[in-house]
């Protein structure tokens, strides 16, 4: 069995969608406001509602756009997109590079604080299946 089948739609998956022109005219005219608004503004973390709604409202129009890709059931996933995946990293400056690097692939959300040549990294996980 192809691995491509069993793989989620993920919110990045819906993002990069929205960037193809055959993809938005896939979509309900009643979202065209906000589909124009992430066009001016696609990096903006304010799509993430209009992310959920596309995943939530218009799973004909991912089975489509992704064939070998599953929606999975919308209240399930959005109670776990919810949940944060948070970490810590406490270490001396030196050290901070290796430990970026040996974190797991995907989206994170970082913050960091330096006192003299100790450095303290919060890390959230952002890549949540869907």
């Amino acid at each position: 069995m192809n691995e491509s089948k069993n793989k989620k739609i993920k919110l990045i998956d819906v993002k990069a969608a929205l960037r193809d022109a055959r993809f938005r005219e896939m979509l309900p005219k009643d979202l065209d406001k906000e589909v124009n608004e992430f066009l001016s503004n696609p990096t903006c973390p304010c799509n993430v509602p209009l992310y959920r709604k596309i995943i939530t409202n218009c799973k004909e129009q991912l089975m489509k756009y992704f064939p070998n890709r599953e929606v999975a059931d919308e209240a399930k996933e959005l109670n776990a997109l919810a949940q944060n995946n948070w970490s810590v990293l406490n270490c001396h400056i030196d050290e901070l590079e290796k430990k970026l690097r040996d974190l797991p692939p995907g989206r994170k959300q970082m913050a960091i604080t330096r006192y003299q040549e100790e450095v303290t990294v919060v890390i959230n996980e952002l890549d949540i299946v869907f």
